[in-house]
């Protein structure tokens, strides 16, 4: 082994079951800790590490956030955050986050997968004081993606950012994303790691051995406990974000977005409320076969393991 730990990047993406992999991954920290694997609270890599490289990455954008992180600020807080894991030579450091290259919002604005991924992810990779040996991502469906990537928009947006889910459909549909491109850069950014892939339409199947790939080969994940079930936030149904998007028209943003949650809750997902699809049938075929298309292509990739049922 060598003198560095071995470090372990899960980055996302969003609406991925991101959030289950860092609950399962969190709720071991401790036990995992005793056979040398040290997994990070995602909440803690996000506001001590993400958050400053892409300060970072905004200021080299032109953005004038109030809060500047120049690249020496940047390179003494990241060698502080992986100082302070503790991990001994060839022990194994595993950081998740979907923010790596960029938020959800970027994404549905502007109908590209993360269109500050060429700024941040660079800087997400050069900042980690070692070598990243493994690199482990999801992608999913394009028409899916935005649908969930809009109601999380949604959540979390201030009135004065909202724009008409049928600006958001025209930015996908003349963008064309495709999940190949952004692979080709994490290959590039991480040049010493292997990536693995896999589909958000195979999670299920592919759940244990995602973990298990995240871990190491020292952990026994049949061992692992699951997380603690709690009461998430409503999952939003197309009647909901219908009945925002009409209380946005007629009241404004602000006002209709104050009672997004109690809209959830009055029409959750579920059998008599579908959940949000914001695409006609050749629309999402279109966007489908794109995706199949780009799913045969990443395969090829040398550096890519991609994971299968």
């Amino acid at each position: 082994m060598g003198q560095d730990p071995y470090v372990v990047v899960h980055g996302g993406v969003h609406k991925t079951a991101t959030s289950y992999v860092q609950a399962i991954l969190q709720r071991n920290a401790g036990r995992m800790r005793k056979s040398g694997v040290h997994y990070v609270h995602h909440r803690d890599t996000r506001k001590e590490y993400t958050f400053p490289t892409q300060l970072n990455g905004y200021e080299k954008l032109g953005l004038n956030y109030r809060t500047k992180v120049p690249d020496e600020k940047l390179a003494k807080m990241s060698a502080k955050f992986f100082d302070k894991i503790g991990a001994g030579p060839g022990e194994r450091i595993v950081i998740s986050d979907e923010n790596m290259p960029g938020h959800s919002g970027h994404c549905v604005r502007s109908g590209d997968l993360y269109n500050r991924r060429d700024t941040l992810i660079p800087i997400f990779a050069q900042n980690i004081p070692y070598p990243v040996t493994e690199v482990h991502l999801a992608i999913r469906e394009y028409g899916d993606f935005f649908a969930s990537t809009f109601v999380e928009f949604l959540r979390s947006a201030k009135g004065e950012n909202v724009f008409p889910e049928a600006q958001m459909k025209r930015a996908v549909l003349s963008t064309l994303p495709s999940w190949t491109g952004f692979i080709d850069l994490v290959i590039s950014c991480f040049p010493d790691a292997q990536l693995t892939v896999w589909r958000h339409e195979d999670f299920r199947h592919l759940s244990g051995e995602i973990i298990g790939n995240l871990v190491g080969p020292d952990i026994d994940t049949g061992a692992l406990v699951e997380p603690k079930r709690k009461r998430g936030r409503p999952s939003a149904s197309h009647k909901a974000v219908q009945e925002i998007l009409m209380q946005i028209d007629r009241f404004g943003a602000d006002k209709a977005l104050e009672h997004r949650v109690e809209i959830q809750e009055r029409y959750p997902r579920g059998n008599q409320y579908p959940g949000y699809d914001p695409w006609s049938v050749a629309e999402r075929a279109h966007l489908g076969r794109l995706y199949e298309r780009d799913c045969r292509e990443i395969r090829m990739r040398k550096k890519v393991t991609f994971l299968a049922p």
